[in-house]
């Protein structure tokens, strides 16, 4: 059983809510580091902090769970010993490998920068003592406040339809951001984890099937332009230029025909981990149609 508080690093990422929620539920108290805590944060169980500053908690904190990018855990990790750490589970991402080979040179650097990032982390631990558990999620959704589904479904509500490379069949596996919070808790308690897990969703569907889901999940038509490659980046170029499509680069259309289905075999059997298939809830797709509106027609 891990300890009675329990430290958690960017709490207010997509899965610390869910994740805080559990730990409260299990009898722990949740040390929730942020560099932007809430204005109201106190609340029973949970005491906030910023990472790297002040330590509020009376007693050494020895488990930690980072869910910020693995480059900030090792930014913070001398303050996470100082403060009595033993056991850390940090979030990394399957892009370690999807985008290692990618033709956008900054999802490139990006690769490189969580392997680096894990490198790092896997010496700090093992030259301070601290076991290291490395989850590594794929795409990461909640339905109502996630970048994937809110991008998509903004350009979408915008134009009436959604731009794919070809037949946008490669293969994905989102998973949950509640899932990935209860593999966290998981691994948090588990007495002999692995080094590493790789984190994917219940369902594996085809690109295209993911956008169609998505669009009909907030009352929407599921009207997909299929493009050329060519014409794809170059539309995904304008929409760059006129602030509609940030995230598009000439690796998201390649990435649009290959599978990037995972194994989650090793997490499955040592941490119990059963993933639910993609399924979009109506109350998320309220909330998140409230989210878009607020945005404004800019967005």
């Amino acid at each position: 059983m891990a300890s009675s508080i329990v430290g958690v690093l960017g709490a207010t990422s997509l899965v610390g809510p869910p994740l805080v929620a559990r730990l409260v539920q299990t009898g722990r108290h949740v040390l929730a580091c942020s560099r932007q805590p809430p204005a109201e944060p106190s609340a029973d169980g949970i005491t906030w902090c910023r990472p790297g500053g002040y330590l509020p908690a009376a007693s050494p904190v020895t488990h930690w769970i980072a869910l910020c990018p693995p480059w900030a855990t090792v930014d913070v990790f001398d303050w996470l010993v100082a403060s009595g750490a033993k056991r850390l589970v940090a979030l990394s991402s399957t892009s370690i490998a999807t985008k290692q080979r990618s033709p956008d040179v900054t999802e490139r650097r990006l690769a490189e920068q969580l392997a680096a990032s894990e490198e790092a982390l896997i010496t700090r631990a093992s030259r301070a003592g601290v076991i290291l558990v490395l989850l590594r999620p794929t795409m990461i959704y909640d339905g109502c406040s996630d970048g994937n589904i809110t991008t998509i479904l903004a350009f979408v509500r915008r134009f009436g339809w959604f731009p794919v490379c070809g037949p946008a069949c490669g293969l994905r596996q989102p998973v949950h951001a509640d899932d990935v919070a209860s593999a966290c808790l998981a691994a948090l308690d588990h007495r002999a984890p692995r080094a590493t897990y790789t984190l994917s969703g219940g369902e594996v569907l085809p690109f295209h099937d993911l956008i169609e889901r998505t669009c009909r999940a907030h009352g929407l038509k599921p009207r997909l332009i299929h493009l050329p490659r060519v014409a794809w980046q170059f539309a995904a170029c304008v929409g760059r230029m006129l602030g509609f499509t940030h995230g598009a680069t000439t690796g998201t259309a390649a990435r649009m025909n290959e599978d990037l289905s995972w194994d989650h075999g090793d997490a499955s059997r040592d941490l119990g981990f059963r993933p639910r298939p993609f399924v979009l809830r109506s109350a998320d797709a309220d909330t998140l149609a409230e989210r878009i509106a607020a945005r404004g027609p800019t967005s």
